[in-house]
């Protein structure tokens, strides 16, 4: 995970151990399932920094737009810090604020993979939108 220009400064005591717990949660085998779920999906790749690919929100509700056609009406496709939020609350309030300030990956992946299992609950029989990878392992 890279930093931003929007992470504060270091942390120390309570938030930084809790920040290293919430780092030592985050699974790179997830992100790479992620990535290829994602990719399969909307056809888009988000890259080699997962945090900077879906900062703009673009995937992130073209995905949504996959698994419920019409649920984000409009997506910005403009780079402007406030298009770019605009797509990150379309998607979902909760998540918005801690992947484009970089602070909690891990929420955003437990999040995501929540996403995955409910699609999974609802899809048609016959017709998958899941790679065989092991999305729904914890």
């Amino acid at each position: 995970m890279s930093s931003t220009q929007f992470n504060k400064g270091p942390s120390y005591g309570l938030s930084a151990e809790v920040k290293n717990q919430l780092l030592s949660k985050y699974d790179p085998q997830k992100e790479a399932e992620l990535h290829s779920w994602i990719k399969g999906l909307t056809g888009l790749f988000i890259g080699p920094d997962f945090q900077k690919g879906l900062k703009d929100g673009i995937i992130l509700c073209t995905l949504m737009n996959k698994l419920q056609p019409g649920s984000v009406p409009k997506i910005n496709h403009y780079m402007q810090n406030w298009h770019q939020l605009e797509n990150l609350f379309n998607f979902i309030k909760a998540m918005a604020n801690d992947l484009f300030e970089s602070r909690s990956m891990t929420q955003l992946q437990v999040s995501l993979l929540a996403l995955v299992r409910k699609a999974k609950t609802k899809e048609t029989p016959g017709q998958s939108h899941f790679p065989q990878a092991s999305c729904n392992k914890e």
